[in-house]
């Protein structure tokens, strides 16, 4: 096999993983949304996890659902800086039929940044191994 052909298939086989990845996130946000209820919330405490690559922050969240239950649960999903300070008020998106399943209603928290982001470099893996095609031709 010629070295293009390895740089497609590898290019290839990285944009699907990518954009798998993305899409699923994508997709799981949007079915996320459709069911979800939407009320005001307050971090009561942020869990610092330390990586090779800085420190992500993952709020600690209180808030009343629609029914009147309190709820204190932390999201799937962290981020630097935090979305909020400890006492700061946050939008948050909770399933009804299990409010500790929550997210923060933002474009980082509630998971359309990350699954954009992997998306996007899916597509750009995509791109470029078009390119390595057409230019092979």
């Amino acid at each position: 096999m010629s070295t293009s052909a390895w740089i497609v298939l590898g290019f290839g086989l990285a944009a699907l993983v990518f954009g798998g990845i993305g899409t699923g996130l994508l997709m799981s946000t949007r079915d996320f949304r459709r069911i979800a209820q939407r009320v005001s919330g307050h971090v009561v405490r942020l869990r610092p996890s330390r990586g090779d690559n800085g420190t992500v922050y993952y709020p600690t969240i209180r808030f009343t659902t629609l029914n009147g239950q309190q709820v204190e649960a932390e999201p799937n999903f962290g981020s630097n800086p935090p979305v909020a300070p400890v006492g700061g008020q946050v939008p948050v998106l909770y399933d009804p039929a299990d409010p500790a399943r929550m997210r923060v209603d933002s474009f980082w928290g509630g998971g359309t940044g990350i699954g954009a982001v992997f998306a996007g470099v899916g597509a750009v893996l995509l791109t470029v191994s078009i390119a390595v095609v057409a230019l092979g031709a």
